[in-house]
């Protein structure tokens, strides 16, 4: 009786430990997108932009496991253009519009993408005291990937969200044109993009369904058997 009482928790313990799941790598992927290709935002127009902004994503929750490594991955699609300005009295017309212009976009952990544009030349007539974009070329920016740090990987973990803070600039460029005096030729430089936050965890082991029916069949089974051989009757 007493040897039979032990087994039983013991073949307990056997079956659910084979049922359940080794730990297993697992990853989520996250992605929040700045401006589109309809609607690119500002980084420098006539004094003008649209930076810095925010990005929310969804933190990583705990109870799907063990966070062993985080990936942040920007990627930018910039524009830039010549800008004619007319500041004489009647309608000017202007030619050989051109620009250079560097843009970068910068996230944290030093994140950041960086295209080297040229557009032009353009030509065009423009209206009294107005200024117009020229023209423009767009370029994708090669994407960067920085890991964020283990000491910082509890600003990512929740059941929230996370901000992810952008800044972007267009500090060299380089601008010329003809037109008669009075016209004057600058560049503009847009961008818009994605950021994603891939998270790369332990899963927590989970009770296999196949295994664990086919554990708990074969232990009432055994069950019954010992019940039998200890003389245990049902009343």
């Amino acid at each position: 009786m007493r040897k039979t009482r032990i087994l039983i928790p013991v073949f307990i313990a056997a079956v659910l430990a084979e049922a359940a799941m080794p730990a297993q790598a697992a990853m989520e992927t996250y992605a929040a997108n700045y401006g589109s290709a309809s609607a690119p935002l500002v980084v420098a127009d006539f004094g003008q932009t649209s930076f810095p902004i925010s990005l929310a994503l969804p933190q990583f929750n705990p109870s799907q496991g063990t966070l062993n490594d985080i990936v942040l991955t920007l990627s930018s699609t910039d524009i830039i253009g010549p800008e004619v300005f007319n500041e004489t009295g009647s309608s000017q017309s202007y030619s050989g519009a051109s620009a250079n212009i560097t843009v970068n976009v910068t996230g944290p952990y030093s994140l950041q993408t960086t295209t080297m544009l040229s557009a032009g030349p353009f030509s065009g007539t423009l209206n009294s005291g107005t200024y117009v974009h020229a023209g423009s070329a767009s370029g994708v920016a090669a994407a960067n990937t920085e890991n964020v740090p283990s000491t910082d990987f509890g600003l990512y973990t929740g059941s929230g969200l996370v901000s992810i803070n952008l800044s972007a600039n267009a500090p060299i460029g380089t601008y010329g044109g003809s037109g008669p005096p009075g016209v004057f030729f600058g560049g503009f430089a847009e961008s818009y993009g994605t950021v994603d936050v891939q998270y790369l965890y332990t899963a927590v082991p989970v009770p296999e369904p196949g295994t664990l029916c086919a554990g708990l069949a074969a232990l009432g089974c055994c069950l019954l058997k010992l019940t039998r051989a200890a003389g245990w009757t049902q009343s």
